[in-house]
């Protein structure tokens, strides 16, 4: 599991919620880290690159190698401890080989439209 954009305080509830759940642990992805691809990240690389001045904010936890049953759980977990609820993804063949920037950017694009398709009912 990687996780962007939590603060100190959200990550002791991610911390409890695992410790708590037995869920797999997590690897905190840093500003200076969204150059580098997820496949690195997941490697255990971390790249350090501090010109990411339009980085997005928004908090994303991906998951990687999670059977069906963890990530049922994972989800229902995450949702019963967070008022808002992080972007949630999973890592795909395709992904893997993309930067975290370029995700995340992506999977807020993806969630924008499915919020217009929304109010559009």
């Amino acid at each position: 599991m990687l996780i962007y954009g939590f603060h100190q305080e959200d990550r002791k509830i991610i911390d409890d919620l695992i410790k708590t759940n037995n869920l797999p642990g997590y690897i905190l992805v840093e500003k200076g880290m969204v150059n580098m691809t997820i496949a690195d990240i997941l490697k255990g690389l971390n790249l350090q690159v501090f010109n990411n001045l339009d980085i997005p904010e928004d908090k994303v936890i991906l998951f990687n190698n999670f059977s069906d049953k963890e990530l049922d759980k994972a989800i229902s977990v995450l949702k019963k401890g967070f008022t808002e609820l992080p972007i949630l993804a999973v890592v795909t063949p395709t992904s893997i080989e993309w930067t975290f920037k370029n995700l995340i950017e992506h999977l807020i694009e993806e969630r924008e439209w499915y919020k217009n398709q929304k109010m559009n009912r």
